[in-house]
């Protein structure tokens, strides 16, 4: 099989069903197998600086890309189960590298030379992991069950903060960051009303994300990944409405970021909404009043954070994990991927309602230890 052959074979695979919905997925795998065809030496820096053009050189952004290559080497099994299924080469990417294999299907066929045996304690075995597959695949986990069983695909939008190239506190020239410049139409119309600053700055290629990122993705993955589910992975600050209207969504980050989920939430939520940092919880029926400023300390030892689950437009599911700092994220996802946790304690609170708005208090000294205190919760109605 040449080159030619093995590039047509990749464009069939990214204009099939399974791929089609899934841009980021095509991209990466295109970048993936001619970075392959060239011999070159792949790493989660060199992916991350050339196809991204942003700088993955910490743990944390590396994570990203590891992440996103997991979800592309899901989305290849996926079409070998369906339109691929009768395709006389696979591409295959094992675990733990990048580059681009191309197998041919029928010569890596195992011989039929086991011993019977051995050939009926290996079908006694693989019955036994059906069984339990199954039996997992179909666990009911409460909250999560739209994203799993509807039409419409998921993506995981990371709450990032963009960035500003121009001279830096020190002096020297770097990235800097304004809270009222969230996205490339914030910038732009900054310029608009300061121009003299035009020749000295410049949007950043490349955003900055705190350790939320990393382990909030991470608990999300392990949810879908249970239930054979996967989702695309975007940055807030280069998300469109339309982006979050198409499917279901889940947003994990900050508020201070100026995200377009604060005005989803607050349309959801008609005794809670969120302004400047502030929560504001006003609910007469139960006699509540009351407002939580957010954006408080430094995360280091506490801080609030807020869980919601709502209706989105266009018959979309919406979860959103808000906070300012890390532990709150970091906290909150990991509770709420836990299914015996949902079942047992969270869930109770619901009434068997799916759609709700929680704020918490996250303890976490020095970042770690972490540990939820409900404060305030309120159920919202079911469209």
């Amino acid at each position: 099989m040449d080159n030619l052959d093995k590039l047509e074979l990749i464009d069939r695979i990214t204009n099939s069903d399974t791929f089609k919905r899934s841009q980021s997925s095509c991209v990466l795998l295109r970048f993936l197998t001619e970075a392959t065809l060239a011999g070159r030496d792949l790493k989660e820096t060199t992916i991350g600086m050339e196809l991204y053009g942003k700088s993955y050189e910490d743990e944390k952004s590396a994570a990203h890309i590891r992440v996103n290559v997991y979800h592309l080497r899901k989305k290849l099994e996926k079409y070998y189960q369906k339109e691929g299924s009768k395709d006389g080469w696979k591409v295959v990417i094992e675990k733990g590298q990048y580059a681009v294999n191309f197998i041919n299907a029928k010569e890596n066929t195992p011989q039929n030379k086991t011993n019977k045996y051995v050939l009926y304690a290996g079908i006694t075995v693989v019955s036994l992991g059906l069984v339990f597959w199954i039996a997992n695949r179909h666990q009911h986990i409460p909250l999560w069950q739209d994203y799993f069983h509807n039409s419409k695909e998921t993506t995981l939008f990371i709450g990032d903060f963009f960035g500003i190239m121009g001279t830096t506190a020190t002096g020297s020239h770097g990235w800097n960051r304004d809270y009222n410049i969230n996205n490339l139409e914030d910038y732009y119309r900054f310029i608009e009303t300061h121009p003299d600053k035009k020749n000295t700055i410049s949007p950043a290629n490349y955003p900055y994300v705190t350790g939320m990122a990393a382990t909030g993705t991470m608990n999300i993955s392990r949810l879908f990944h249970r239930q054979n589910k996967d989702f695309t992975i975007r940055f807030s600050s280069q998300t469109s409405i339309k982006d979050i209207t198409d499917n279901n969504s889940i947003y994990i980050g900050a508020i201070k970021n100026g995200n377009l989920f604060v005005d989803f939430f607050n349309d959801a939520n008609p005794n809670i909404s969120i302004n400047r940092g502030m929560l504001s919880f006003k609910d007469d029926e139960n006699k509540i009043d009351t407002l939580i400023n957010l954006s408080v300390g430094d995360g280091s030892v506490y801080e609030h954070a807020v869980v919601s689950r709502y209706k989105g437009p266009n018959d979309t599911e919406q979860f959103v994990f808000f906070s300012d700092h890390d532990i709150g994220v970091k906290a909150t996802t990991e509770k709420f991927a836990d299914v015996n946790w949902l079942k047992s304690n969270f869930g109770k609170l619901l009434n068997n309602s799916k759609y709700f708005t929680a704020i918490f208090l996250v303890k976490g000294k020095e970042r770690t230890s972490m540990e939820l205190e409900l404060l305030l919760w309120d159920v919202l109605e079911e469209e």
